[in-house]
């Protein structure tokens, strides 16, 4: 069994903090990033711009790729804290209004 570089694992944990607030809820982000860590290939957060595996066979982990990876989902994870804020914002203006 291979072990999850430790880059990987922390933004995953990240993913996990900050899905607790994101408006689909916790059980959707988690089911999406999963799918995500386990395929490069997957269509979820990470997209399909990473042809190759991480892991090749004899070599090793590719380090560029992975670190390209956590550069997606770091910039994922931006997007994801602003959808919240909006959401907050747009709950805030409603229960408040313009005054």
């Amino acid at each position: 069994m291979r072990r999850i570089h430790p880059l990987v694992r922390d933004l995953y944990k990240r993913a996990l903090t900050i899905g607790s607030d994101y408006p689909l809820g916790l059980p959707y982000v988690r089911k999406t990033w999963k799918a995500a860590l386990k395929s490069p290939t997957s269509k979820g957060f990470m997209g399909n711009n990473l042809p190759k595996p991480f892991y090749v066979p004899g070599k090793g982990y590719d380090e560029k790729l992975i670190m390209a990876a956590v550069a997606r989902g770091r910039y994922f994870l931006k997007e994801m804290v602003g959808v919240i804020q909006l959401k907050k914002y747009r709950a805030l203006k409603e229960r408040y209004g313009d005054e």
